[in-house]
């Protein structure tokens, strides 16, 4: 049986709770991590880079020199890909660098993720995670209690006063458990989970 202990805003441990063993528990499986993240990576490009081929470039298309006499190689054109402002010989061109990624998959690999931050001792559990104002100073401090300097968040559902005292902070992230990411919990190695946030996440793979 997983246990975790759930801290207080004190950082003492309020009580104990179970984890289900067969998301906590499951084993790491690192290469479907790691296809995963390359998959949420390479679907982040844009794909819309282009360079010009010499048949695409400005300049004129009249034989340069003559063929003979001249010392020179035996050039037809000014937009060849050696000369300066010519056309490239491999240019990149646009293209789709999208990689299709089965939800099972990205399901498990969010598990071993989870698994792993727990397995290193990187995930903690809180009772709640609620300023009572927007104050970016009062989140700093409460994170700190907890040992946190940087690491992610993920609450059960968006709070307007969180997201505006957190998002001014670089090293620290919050996500709901609905939208987490096998990317988002690899970027950091604390994941701060709040009880409500925890059930969710359970229920997210159930």
């Amino acid at each position: 049986m997983l246990t975790q202990a759930v801290l207080g805003s004190d950082n003492k441990e309020l009580k104990k709770v179970e984890l289900k063993k067969a998301i906590f528990g499951a084993p790491v499986r690192r290469q479907l991590i790691f296809d995963c993240v390359q998959g949420y990576l390479t679907n982040k490009r844009q794909g819309t880079v282009k360079a010009k081929f010499r048949g695409e470039v400005k300049g004129s298309s009249r034989k340069i020199y003559r063929q003979k006499g001249t010392g020179n190689a035996r050039h037809g054109s000014i937009r060849a890909n050696i000369f300066v402002g010519g056309g490239i010989a491999f240019p990149p061109r646009p293209r789709a660098w999208r990689q299709d990624l089965s939800q099972k998959a990205r399901l498990q690999a969010l598990v071993s993720a989870l698994a792993l931050r727990h397995k290193e001792g990187g995930l903690l559990l809180v009772d709640k995670l609620e300023p009572k104002e927007i104050k970016t100073k009062d989140v700093v401090k409460q994170l700190a209690k907890w040992g946190v300097e940087k690491g992610l968040l993920v609450i059960d559902e968006r709070q307007e006063k969180l997201w505006k005292s957190v998002r001014n902070i670089p090293s620290v992230d919050l996500v709901t458990a609905d939208n987490v990411n096998v990317l988002d919990i690899l970027r950091f190695e604390k994941v701060v989970v709040t009880e409500k946030a925890l059930h969710k996440l359970e229920k997210r793979f159930s």
